[in-house]
C-alpha cells in the first residue's frame, strides 16, 4: 500500500542527511523504519520514541510506592525477547560462505562489543520459534531488535549499581533512542544482505546467521548452527541482569568467550591471530594507546599489503578490538587521569599459553 506523508522542510532535510551519509538506503526506508518502531513502542505500551527516560523506565519515587509493578514492568519488557527458548528445537540454516580475504581479516573495529550480537541472537531464536519458521523477515525484524537494544541500554543505565570506569558499561553498543543509533546497530548487529566487505554485519561475518534474499524477493534471516549454540549459553547480561534483576560483573560467561574464541579460531582466523598478537604485545609492554597502535598499524598493514590502511583505520581497529577484549575479560584497564594503562588478564594470559603448547 502506498501512503502520501506530508513532511516539514527540516525534517526533510535532517532525514535526507543521514541518506546522503550512508546511513539510511533512502527517505522511504527512513520511513519504514520509524513506522515500524513506532508499532512496536505502542505494542509495548511506550508512547514513542521521543518520549524521556523517566516515561520508560520508571522513577525512584515509583519504585518506592509500587515495588512490586515496578518490577514486573521492567522484567516483562524482556522476557518475550530474549528468554532462552526452552523445550523446542530451533532450526537452523547452514552459513554462508566468507571469502578467504575476509576470513584473514580482523572483525571491523566499529563492533566494539559482542554482547548485543548475542542479544540479536536470543531475539531472532524467540522469533524463529514463535513463527514456525527457519527464517523471518529481516527488515521487521531489525526494526525489532533495534527497539529492544534501545529499551535495554534504557533499562541498563538505570539498574546496573556496579561503579565501572568509562568504556566499560554494560550498555556499550547497544543502540541509543534516536534513528541514526538505532540504524547503525542493525547495519553492525544484525546486518543486511552480506557485501562480502569487512563491514558487514557481525551476524553474517561470524556465520552465526544467514541472511539471504527469498523466492518472493524480500530478504530473510535466520540462525546456523554456530547461532544457535551461542544464543542457548546462559548469559549473565540476559539471564541474571536483565531477567532476574541480578548486579553482575561481567557481560559473559566463560562458556561464552570460550564458544567465541574457539568459534574465531575456526571461522575468523584473521580476527583470532589480531587477538593473540595484541595480547602479546602488551604482555611484552607495549601497555598505552599510543605504544599499542604502531604496533596494531604494522600487524594490520602486514595482513593487508595491498591495501592502504591510514592512520584513522588502524584508530578504529584499536579501539574496536580493545572493547572486545575488555568485554570478553582478556585484557584490563587502568585509569589514571585522562591516561589509560593496559594489562593482560588471566584469562588473557591462559589463552596465551594455550597457543604455546599448542
Amino acid at each position: 500500500m502506498i501512503v502520501g506523508v506530508k513532511l516539514d522542510p527540516n525534517s526533510y532535510r535532517r532525514i535526507k542527511e543521514f541518506v546522503e551519509k550512508g546511513t539510511y538506503e533512502s527517505v522511504e526506508s527512513f520511513v519504514e523504519i520509524a513506522v515500524l518502531n513506532q508499532i512496536l513502542l505502542e505494542s509495548n505500551g511506550v508512547a514513542s520514541l521521543g518520549a524521556s527516560k523517566e516515561a520508560r523506565v520508571t522513577s525512584k519515587e515509583e519504585v518506592a510506592t509500587k515495588p512490586s509493578q515496578t518490577k514486573q514492568a521492567g522484567v516483562q519488557q524482556f522476557i518475550e525477547y530474549l528468554a532462552c527458548p526452552k523445550d523446542a528445537p530451533l532450526p537452523v540454516l547452514p552459513p554462508l560462505s566468507l571469502t578467504e580475504e575476509i576470513r584473514a581479516f580482523p572483525i571491523w573495529g566499529q563492533i566494539n562489543r559482542l554482547a548485543p550480537a548475542k542479544m540479536a541472537l536470543r531475539i531472532l531464536a524467540n522469533r524463529v520459534l514463535l513463527l514456525g519458521t527457519d527464517r523471518v523477515d529481516l527488515k521487521k525484524f531489525s526494526a525489532d531488535a533495534a527497539e529492544t537494544a534501545t529499551l535495554t541500554r534504557l533499562y541498563i543505565e538505570k539498574k546496573d549499581k556496579k561503579e565501572r570506569i568509562r568504556g566499560e558499561g554494560l550498555y556499550v553498543a547497544l543502540a541509543k533512542k534516536d534513528p541514526g543509533s538505532q540504524q547503525r546497530f542493525i547495519n553492525f548487529y544484525i546486518g543486511r544482505l552480506p557485501s562480502g566487505k569487512m563491514t558487514d554485519g557481525i551476524l553474517t561475518g561470524l556465520g552465526l546467521a544467514r541472511i539471504e534474499q527469498t523466492d518472493d524477493g524480500s530478504v530473510a534471516i535466520g540462525l546456523t548452527e554456530a547461532g544457535r549454540k551461542l544464543a542457548c549459553l546462559s548469559s549473565p547480561l540476559i539471564d541474571e541482569f536483565l531477567l532476574q534483576e541480578k548486579q553482575i560483573e561481567n557481560p559473559f560467561s566463560s562458556a561464552e568467550v570460550e564458544f567465541l574464541l574457539d568459534h574465531l579460531e575456526v571461522n575468523r582466523p584473521g580476527e583470532f591471530e589480531y587477538i593473540v598478537s595484541v595480547l602479546r604485545f602488551i604482555r611484552e609492554g607495549t601497555v598505552t594507546p599510543t605504544a599499542l597502535r604502531q604496533k596494531v598499524g604494522t600487524f594490520l598493514r602486514d595482513k593487508s599489503p595491498t591495501i592502504k590502511i591510514s592512520e584513522k583505520f588502524v584508530n578504529t581497529m584499536q579501539v574496536g578490538l580493545m572493547g572486545r577484549l575488555v568485554e570478553m575479560r582478556l585484557v584490563g584497564i587502568e585509569k589514571d587521569a585522562q591516561k589509560s594503562k593496559y594489562s593482560v588478564t588471566d584469562a588473557g594470559m591462559a589463552l596465551l599459553n594455550r597457543e604455546v603448547k599448542a
